[in-house]
């Protein structure tokens, strides 16, 4: 009788088991060919880059025109955040392409100032007043995007 309740048990667990790993299938993007659940789309506003799919990893193979509220337009933007003495993104690379152009768009919790080395771009930063800046992105290299009183690195920025 023992056995035949355990096999009982196992019967009925298996639809109901079936049906759980049926539902962790569904929800995703059937050209993915994932078996995992997307993640839910955030309402939050990032401050890592808008062509970046997750954090600290940019993607740039196939950036797509952003604007800005105030009307600018660019192939790429960098939302950047100062906060409590920290920046976001910290450090992170981001690829684009010779021709391309860029919008460093900044908020600010204390008095700086940001630096796009070799571009000779500066933006002053002022709490709470949002400060942006747009380029094309016309010499080939590496260039460090930071801040200059706090010495912070924010990004560096390959073009290629």
């Amino acid at each position: 009788m023992r056995s035949t309740l355990t096999r009982g048990a196992a019967t009925a667990l298996l639809p109901t088991l079936g049906m759980l790993v049926l539902a962790g299938c569904g929800g995703g993007d059937s050209d993915s060919g994932s078996s995992t659940p997307s993640a839910p789309a955030s309402t939050a506003t990032s401050s890592l880059p808008t062509n970046t799919p997750t954090p600290g990893s940019p993607n740039t193979s196939s950036p797509s025109n952003t604007a800005d509220p105030s009307g600018e337009q660019a192939d790429v933007t960098i939302d950047v955040t100062v906060a409590n003495g920290k920046v976001n993104p910290s450090g992170a690379t981001i690829k684009v392409k010779a021709g391309q152009t860029v919008l460093v768009k900044v908020i600010s919790d204390a008095d700086d100032e940001l630096h796009i080395h070799g571009y000779d771009k500066e933006l002053e930063l002022t709490p709470g007043k949002p400060a942006s800046v747009t380029f094309t992105a016309n010499m080939k290299g590496t260039f460090e995007v930071e801040t200059h009183k706090s010495g912070k690195l924010v990004a560096k920025l390959v073009v290629s």
